[in-house]
């Protein structure tokens, strides 16, 4: 029965609810006599609001406004490696309007912009149990291996920050042996002044169980610099995860073409580690460079984000206001958007 109504013209359903009303049996029983359910007959009646609800209202208000649509494919355009994470903070500190990951992502993907995610064939494992709180506290070293055609394989031993994820020192070595692995953590320690900060506060250094790290020549010579070591769990790389997870990121970008020469892989490896202290975005730190951590800019940065972004839902709302015609209490909040400044910072 209930199919008869679903599609009744609009004077076809105000002429059955005259039916109802003007009759003087009860309207349950009238709409039993025409089968007509009583939903359908109830949602006749009720009044048909044109005002749009509260959600639609919000996404009216907060939609990009086409100079910032232009701002964001324009940046995604002409830096096609950024990630719609990385174009959304871009524009956020070096434009002057702020746009959510999400929002970013729904743009490019509707502009055929977006990279099919990667599927990993592993889950990520839990993470570190102990947290550190400062720059310092804690380094994690490993070594990863690059293949330099007619050269064979070399060793890159990189030591990072477990706070902030820079990387303090690295070298592109021939082995894997106890000296060419304090050479690599000896370069953090003179970068960093470790040997003139008090014995108590100096960091301590977390690596795996490799042959190198656990030979005697690399143990006296932590006790030489007073740094205590700490060796992960045998065959849980998650405890070292985060100097695993920056070795896997570098082979991937460092490993997309052939290199003729170690040196030429030397020259790329110091390009890649420049970008990734200085200019890409770690998710895990907030979405600021792991520079920024280390250094102390991070709270500042994500303090002048909050006002780029409380600025720009204010601009959003006069704008909207502006188009659909409601007028404003408000005054004029327009600001010309800076184009995103394609110097990496």
């Amino acid at each position: 029965m209930k199919a008869r109504y679903t599609r009744l013209p609009p004077e076809e359903q105000a002429r059955l609810i005259a039916i109802v009303r003007a009759s003087p049996l009860p309207a349950k029983q009238v709409l039993r006599q025409l089968g007509l359910p009583g939903s359908t007959y109830y949602g006749w009646c009720r009044p048909r609001s044109h005002t749009p609800s509260r959600a639609v209202m919000a996404m009216s208000w907060n939609r990009l406004r086409p100079e910032e649509e232009a701002a964001v494919l324009a940046l995604a355009r002409g830096s096609p490696e950024l990630s719609p994470r990385e174009v959304s903070f871009r524009l956020t500190d070096q434009g002057s309007f702020s746009v959510s990951e999400s929002t970013c992502y729904r743009l490019l993907k509707r502009h055929g912009m977006v990279k099919p995610a990667s599927v990993l064939g592993f889950a990520a494992g839990k993470e570190f149990h102990r947290k550190t709180s400062r720059p310092n506290e804690l380094w994690a070293t490993d070594a990863a291996y690059f293949r330099v055609l007619g050269w064979g394989y070399y060793y890159l031993v990189t030591v990072l920050d477990d706070y902030s994820r820079f990387i303090l020192a690295w070298l592109l070595q021939e082995d894997m042996t106890a000296g060419s692995l304090i050479e690599a953590v000896q370069g953090a320690v003179e970068w960093t002044g470790m040997t003139e900060i008090p014995l108590r506060d100096r960091t301590a250094l977390l690596s795996d169980n490799g042959s190198g790290y656990l030979a005697q020549a690399f143990a006296a010579y932590l006790r030489l610099v007073g740094i205590r070591h700490v060796v992960a769990a045998p065959y849980h790389p998650q405890t070292n995860g985060k100097i695993e997870r920056y070795h896997r990121t570098i082979k991937a970008n460092v490993n997309l073409v052939w290199y003729d020469s170690p040196e030429d892989l030397r020259r790329a490896i110091a390009a890649f580690v420049d970008y990734y202290n200085h200019q890409r975005y770690h998710e895990a730190v907030g979405n600021v460079t792991p520079a920024d951590v280390y250094f102390g800019r991070r709270d500042a940065i994500l303090a002048r984000r909050k006002e780029v972004q409380e600025r720009t839902i204010a601009l959003r709302k006069e704008y909207h206001r502006t188009i659909t015609g409601r007028g404003s209490t408000q005054p004029n909040l327009s600001v010309a958007i800076r184009p995103p400044n394609s110097e990496l910072r």
